[in-house]
């Protein structure tokens, strides 16, 4: 691999968090094209790795696995990443993308797409007429189902709340990226 200049930006690692039909996707999209980040989503992954996934929690375990490496591998080249497709509903999970965004001195700048159940489900069920969410097709129960394993991220995680306008929730998450990209200069 060839050695990212000195004057180089810090890259920015982005975990989406967030319920199922939050908007982790909608954002991501938006992120990637404004901040010129590569998307790493681990639905785009698990599906390449399994193509008849069962959602078990080996291919689980492997596809974030795959993450890891992808967005390790931006890092490396001095690359910032938006990750996709996780909930990110374990503290843990976090700590993993932090700590190794920090090997390669870049910034993890979490944000947290705050939304009720509801609207999450609500979201899902417009999403799925259009092939969207296919994990929610095979379990119409994934909303309230990670809803209860859900903790709450950390104080430190930027929050926006995305049941309002997806113009809303796309602005403050670039004013976040923003204020983390200017902090780090």
């Amino acid at each position: 691999m060839a050695a990212v200049p000195a004057d180089a930006p810090m890259p920015v690692v982005i975990p989406l968090v967030g319920l199922p039909g939050a908007g982790k996707t909608t954002l991501a999209d938006a992120l990637a094209r404004a901040f010129g980040l590569r998307t790493v989503s681990r639905d785009v992954i698990r599906d390449a790795l399994f193509p008849e996934c069962r959602y078990t929690p080996t291919e689980q375990r492997a596809a974030f696995r795959a993450v890891l490496l992808a967005v390790e591998v931006n890092c490396a080249l001095g690359v910032g990443s938006v990750i996709d497709g996780m909930t990110f509903s374990r503290a843990a999970d976090l700590d993993r993308v932090d700590t190794l965004a920090r090997r390669y001195d870049a910034r993890a700048v979490p944000i947290w797409l705050d939304v009720p159940p509801h609207v999450a489900r609500e979201r899902i069920a417009r999403d799925l007429t259009r092939g969207a969410h296919p994990a929610a097709d095979r379990n119409p129960e994934l909303v309230a189902q990670v809803a209860r394993r859900f903790e709450a991220p950390p104080p430190s995680v930027a929050a926006i709340d995305a049941s309002l306008p997806v113009e809303v929730v796309r602005e403050q998450a670039f004013a976040i990226v923003r204020a983390a990209l200017a902090a780090a200069r």
